[in-house]
């Protein structure tokens, strides 16, 4: 399998994560922006949108459907169907946050994208609103994992990549300290960047590297 997606975590890294976990053979495969829309020209992205995963039987698209497979391998889904659903319903709950960043990205003006983006963590912002929401959920886990299953799940590996990303500086207007104050969502941070195969997935990672987020204490400072 090949699973294709630019060169930064994005809405890709929960998925390659879950493929790692998962024992399969794969292969991550880094699109530039060229490729990426010479592939939309050839019709090979099939909602004309990364990430994709080239499968034997055809090539699966949208970050949740591939992250529902991967974690269905990786074993990363619970076998009761209310708590498959409540994990699928806190992937679904994500959105906000994504598409409000969204908004951003095709800002020319460097000063109006990071205005906008800083917008986004003030009080009333989309950012503030969706993790004051995540920390809800995570003070109701009995186990303290994002979806309130017993063991790891893929909504665990999708809040944990795609959230601490925001902070890494890939994102001008977007700086650590926005995550002051909230201390559930820390803790959980600590929780994820030391289950140890999240741990072992991220071990060459260096405090230089995009995926810095993703690694133990990082938010110490």
């Amino acid at each position: 399998m090949r699973l294709m997606y630019f060169a930064v975590p994005g809405r890709a890294e929960a998925s390659r994560l879950a493929l790692a976990l998962s024992g399969m053979e794969w292969e991550d495969v880094e699109i530039d922006g060229n490729t990426f829309q010479k592939m939309r020209q050839d019709g090979l992205l099939p909602w004309d949108m990364l990430p994709v995963l080239e499968t034997d039987q055809g090539m699966l698209a949208e970050s949740s459907a591939i992250l529902r497979f991967a974690g269905e391998k990786a074993g990363l889904l619970p076998e009761d169907a209310f708590m498959r659903a409540k994990v699928n319903e806190f992937l679904d709950g994500m959105g906000p946050i994504a598409r409000a960043m969204d908004t951003t990205f095709g800002i020319e003006d460097a000063e109006e994208r990071i205005r906008l983006r800083k917008s986004l963590f003030e009080p009333n912002g989309a950012a503030t609103k969706a993790m004051k929401t995540y920390e809800e959920k995570l003070a109701q886990s009995p186990h303290g994992w994002a979806a309130g299953t017993e063991e790891m799940s893929i909504a665990d590996l999708k809040l944990f990549t795609e959230l601490f990303a925001f902070f890494s500086g890939n994102y001008d207007g977007i700086e650590p300290s926005m995550l002051e104050g909230y201390e559930i969502l820390l803790a959980y941070h600590h929780q994820m960047a030391t289950e140890p195969r999240i741990r072992h997935h991220y071990r060459d990672i260096t405090s230089d590297d995009i995926r810095w987020t993703f690694l133990p204490n990082a938010f110490d400072s």
